[in-house]
């Protein structure tokens, strides 16, 4: 027998051979390497690309290269950024090449500022050349420019660095992705890329008025198995945390935080500035300077910069590096390139443009984000075609995964192995054990294939009126349609031993994805369940498990049975309309009593609504999470607007209340700078007609997928209602500005926190229990004091105080209630703790 198999592995071989000869013999392989010709060292990740077949490669650690080309001569065409592109004519023949290419300036190299005295900005030549970056800064500013386009390329990458053995523990079937390992770009770094997205786009910019168009007409990435890893919010977080960056912004807007750039309009404020050296070469006379931050533990960087003395004071090159003293975490390494391209007209335009940032522990780094971008093919003034700016300002053509990426810098062989790695992970069955167990951890949810079970938090809750509550609910995935969406559950209470539930579906209109932006919809509901005064209908209404254990839990219940029709349509621009129809009959239950306030000894014990809604919602450049129908905005600095108008239908389906309800919503998130950041919400309503307050506004009762919710910490539930209100939330995170300057705790990356929250409402005199006698008596607690109050003059507010970042994951918060203190049953104050992690 093994006999046998060796003469078939012989025979097998011999027509391998024999097939493959022509390939063998009709090639020649050429060795080379790519070096800088003033240094004589070696140029990892250089593009050799053969102008001919456009058949590239790229060098190694060590500046070496590999190509296999047929016989005969050939152009071929060598980048490398901040190197003149070089071409060369080659022959077969030259089976080892060497290719030294010229800088374009001087290579920027690793920064050491050594000690200068003491500094001043007064008569400092950096200082004043400086200056003169800033006072021309509008001018070098691309999107100063009245109007330009250029072809973008993008390259996003992460993935893990330096991957030990341990990983490879019982995940033998693994192993293949392990040997993927890139050495090319780091000496002491081993990078293994788990995701990677490429994309081509056309980007066209105006300044008057001021427009920004990006259309993506190319775009490859790796996928994951989407039962468990939405790609989508990958690449959505990877692209938030990561976005296009240039040096003539006020703030460099990376990892969720604003860094000051160097020349920023108050840069000398927080930066020294030093000249080093100057340059002369082709493209004219440039000064290269450094910079370091004033306070290390302050958002800065620390690096060089080239600036042309040509007049207009533009940055040539640019390299910025986040300090290991920043207030920062688990960010090991942070390197921000910029290369800027002399046009003919001697325009300095943004060619290259590169970030890589590993993060981990003081032990080591553990995983790495690179991005890549590169501009071409320039237009100044540009030809912007008509329309070009309808729609989103970002907008992926629907045919974009289909069309091939065009690639001005080539992937080096551990990238382009990358794709295929993916492909064949996502068919382990152990990586999908793996993933299962991970998703069931992470979003509380066990995945069936076409159905998906949980969520975990809410598969036990306690309250006064069920005791022990069960449940058990799930949703349909895109496994079994994106069409058609379905989600629900049933619950158990082991003390009024009732069945409740709840079942939604959503069936697309356009013959699109009812899960994807924009999208066109219309959705049914149908719930049957003990519900908090003032809450509306919903999947998740709060009765999970740790809302059961808070101190201000609700006790005052209605059984509701519910329905509810909605169409939804989004449109491009981000603009969103939902109609829609509600009906709501609820009963009181437990201790809530609703007493007529026109005759004590009547007990009013049935609510009943019909109502119509337009919910017209606008969220210029949004950008979100989803899983399903459940969206999260990502929150960077544009604002989301809401305005409601409700009406019920009196007279049909058993009710007899005749009202209207407007609300006017905003919240928008403000980044200061050093400053951090700062949220802001702002809530505004009016109701018409005569109303039980049940029916009223009452600010501290959880609504469904409220983008513009304010989480009042000291108020108890039920305690204030209005029919004319105004809310606001405010809260601000310095990111540790001030710690920063405080010597013995600067070391210790501690964040200040503060914020506060008002509610100032009235109650007209046809709703108020005490004047009015068409409504119902506010309900009194076990100790028969009055639960719900009216406002006077005064609004209600309260304040907190906190520091964050404690050991890199905690939160403390100091909360104390500034009015209506004297209320019957009220906190005054408490300090509560949390996990919070965060860059």
């Amino acid at each position: 027998m093994r006999i046998v198999k060796l003469v078939c592995l012989l025979f097998f071989g011999f027509l391998y051979t024999l097939s493959n000869n022509t390939v063998l013999y009709a090639q020649s392989r050429i060795r080379g390497k790519v070096i800088d010709r003033e240094t004589k060292k070696a140029l990892p990740g250089a593009t050799i690309l053969c102008l001919k077949d456009q058949q590239a490669t790229s060098s190694d650690s060590l500046g070496n290269f590999v190509l296999q080309l047929k016989p005969g001569e050939y152009q071929i065409e060598v980048r490398a950024m901040g190197y003149k592109i070089l071409h060369k004519k080659i022959t077969t023949q030259d089976t080892s090449i060497l290719l030294a290419l010229d800088d374009e300036a001087n290579a920027i190299e690793e920064i050491s500022i050594t000690h200068r005295g003491k500094y001043r900005n007064r008569n400092n030549k950096a200082v004043e050349l400086i200056d003169l970056v800033v006072r021309h800064k509008s001018q070098n500013r691309l999107r100063g420019k009245d109007s330009l386009s250029f072809q973008q390329y993008d390259k996003l990458k992460f993935g893990m660095v330096n991957p030990k053995p341990i990983f490879k523990l019982g995940l033998s079937d693994l192993n293949f992705v392990f040997n993927n390992v890139d050495t090319t770009q780091f000496k002491d770094k081993k990078l293994l890329t788990l995701f990677m997205e490429e994309s081509n786009a056309k980007v066209y910019n105006k300044k008057n008025p001021s427009k920004y168009k990006k259309i993506v007409y190319s775009q490859k990435k790796t996928e994951f198995d989407k039962r468990y890893i939405n790609n989508h919010n990958i690449q959505s977080y990877l692209n938030y945390i990561f976005q296009p960056i240039d040096v003539y912004d006020e703030s460099v807007f990376i990892l969720n935080k604003q860094f000051l750039s160097p020349i920023a309009d108050n840069g000398k404020l927080y930066y020294k500035y030093y000249i080093l050296d100057t340059i002369f070469n082709k493209e004219g006379y440039f000064i290269q300077l450094a910079f370091e931050p004033r306070n290390t533990t302050d958002l800065l960087f620390k690096g060089k910069l080239q600036v042309s003395m040509d007049g207009s004071y533009a940055v040539k090159k640019a390299f910025l590096s986040i300090d290991k003293d920043v207030n920062i975490n688990w960010i090991n390494q942070g390197e921000l390139r910029f290369h800027y391209r002399k046009n003919e007209e001697g325009v300095m335009l943004l060619d290259t443009a590169h970030a890589f940032i590993s993060f981990g522990t003081k032990r080591g780094d553990a995983v790495f984000a690179d991005r890549l971008s590169v501009h071409t093919d320039y237009q100044l003034p540009a030809e912007i075609p008509e329309g070009a700016f309808l729609g989103a300002p970002i907008e992926i053509q629907p045919q974009a995964d289909q069309v091939a990426t065009h690639r001005p810098v080539a992937l080096n062989s551990f990238e382009q192995a990358t794709y295929d790695n993916i492909e064949q992970l996502n068919n382990k069955k152990s990586f999908k054990t793996m993933l299962g167990v991970g998703y069931l951890i992470a979003q509380g949810y066990y995945n069936l294939g076409k159905f998906e079970l949980g969520p975990l938090e809410y598969v036990y809750s306690r309250n006064n009126i069920e005791g022990n509550r069960v449940r058990i609910g799930g949703r349909t995935t895109q496994d079994l349609t994106d069409k058609v969406f379905f989600e629900g559950y049933l619950a158990y209470g082991t003390d009024d031993q009732k069945l409740k539930y709840y079942l939604k579906s959503a069936v697309s209109l356009n013959g699109s994805s009812v899960v994807t932006f924009p999208a066109h919809y219309v959705e049914a509901t149908v719930q049957s369940d003990i519900m908090e005064p003032g809450q509306q209908l919903s999947f998740l209404k709060g009765d999970s498990f740790f809302r059961s254990i808070r101190k201000n839990r609700p006790t005052k219940w209605f059984d509701t049975q519910g329905y509810q029709l909605q169409h939804v349509v989004e449109f491009g621009n981000h603009v969103s309309i939902t109609t829609g129809f509600t009906h709501q009959s609820r009963n009181t239950i437990g201790d809530l009593r609703l007493v007529n306030s026109g005759n004590p000894d009547e007990l009013i014990t049935e609510v009943n609504s019909n109502e119509v809604h337009v919910d017209l919602r606008w969220a210029p450049y949004e950008k979100f999470y989803y899983r399903n129908l459940t969206r999260r905005t990502i929150k960077e600095k544009y604002p989301v607007f809401n305005v409601k108008y409700t009406r019920s239908l009196d007279g049909f389906w058993n009710t007899s209340y005749a009202y209207q309800k407007v609300s006017l919503a905003a919240s928008k998130r403000f980044f200061l700078n050093q400053l951090g950041f700062a949220d802001v919400k702002l809530t505004g309503g009016k109701i018409w007609g005569t109303l039980p307050y049940t029916l009223l506004e009452m600010p501290n009762v959880k609504q469904p997928d409220d983008r513009h919710a304010i989480d009042y910490v000291m108020m108890n539930q039920m305690e204030f209602a209005a029919d004319q209100y105004l809310k606001f939330g405010f809260s601000h995170e310095l990111q540790g500005f001030l710690f920063n300057k405080v010597p013995l705790l600067k070391k210790l990356n501690l964040r200040e926190i503060w914020g506060a929250n008002m509610f100032y409402g009235k109650i007209s005199g046809r709703n108020n229990p005490y004047i009015s006698d068409q409504v119902v008596e506010f309900d009194k607690n076990k100790e028969g004091q009055t639960m719900t109050q009216v406002l006077n003059k005064a609004p209600y507010w309260e304040g907190s105080v906190g520091i964050d970042n404690i050991l890199n994951f905690l939160r403390v918060e100091y909360v104390k209630r500034l009015t209506y203190q004297g209320l019957p049953n009220v906190e005054k104050e408490r300090v509560r703790v949390s996990i919070n992690i965060n860059f």
